[in-house]
């Protein structure tokens, strides 16, 4: 019979007091993944309907949070690195809502969509889904830790202004030209950082939380600029696999 102290003794004999090298094993149990086994997570803005609030830690309406981690914060930086413009199709809320496909604005706009008709006031359908046009932003985003992820932020309805707000904040940055000091050039989306905000809005039909945004600083790391730069390649090669979106009903803004 194996006595309690000698198990003691040997437990305690087994334990190692070296460092593990973990190094040698870098990216090691993940040889069989490819783009579809991950997903890029949304970055929202909480609203009083969001699913999360009254849920996860800290999430109240008007703050972000990362849809796959459920990280809340109060403000954001992003790097932008690429821009694509989607028609989402949205199941009728009666029937429970729910993302039904996408379409690109030349699809919708042609009028030659399979099944596509307008309702009175002008928006897109096909049978009872909604088509609405939104305004997709791939961004690095930093996270409490510091650290840079990608994520998407998808603006829609009321928000699509904000979006035409950061193309134009985007595309008014202007650098010296490193090789004609006289002329300056636009720099790429993923030259600067820009700090996102939220700002209560209103309107006939109700209250939610917007978007607001600034520049926030020139990008001086390399590590950093070539990340933004490896996104922006990423999804123009349709390697980038985002999480389902967010329900219209949660965001809030009408």
């Amino acid at each position: 019979m194996v006595k309690k102290k000698d198990v003691a003794k040997k437990g305690k004999t087994d334990v190692s007091t070296d460092v593990i090298d973990m190094t040698v094993d870098a990216g090691r149990g993940l040889e069989g993944a490819d783009k579809d086994s991950y997903a890029i997570p949304f970055l929202a803005i909480l609203q009083g309907l969001s699913p999360q609030v009254g849920t996860v830690k800290n999430a109240v309406p008007g703050k972000f949070i990362n849809t796959i981690t459920d990280e809340v914060f109060d403000e954001v930086l992003i790097i932008p690195c690429a821009f694509q413009r989607r028609f989402l199709c949205w199941a009728p809320r009666d029937e429970g809502g729910g993302f039904k496909g996408s379409y690109s604005p030349l699809e919708v706009e042609s009028g030659k969509l399979e099944g596509m008709t307008k309702n009175d006031m002008g928006i897109p359908m096909i049978g009872d889904d909604t088509l609405s046009d939104t305004r997709i932003h791939y961004v690095l985003m930093q996270n409490a830790a510091g650290s840079w992820t990608p994520a998407v932020l998808s603006l829609s309805r009321t928000q699509i202004k904000k979006s035409k707000r950061l193309m134009s904040l985007i595309q008014g940055r202007e650098l010296p030209h490193p090789k004609n000091k006289k002329e300056t050039y636009n720099p790429p989306s993923f030259s600067h950082t820009y700090r996102l905000t939220t700002v209560q809005e209103e309107n006939a039909k109700g209250k939610w939380w917007g978007l607001a945004m600034e520049v926030d600083k020139l990008i001086k790391s390399a590590p950093l600029y070539n990340a933004g730069r490896a996104f922006c390649e990423q999804v123009f090669a349709g390697e980038a696999t985002t999480a389902e979106p967010q329900p219209e009903d949660s965001e809030g803004a009408f």
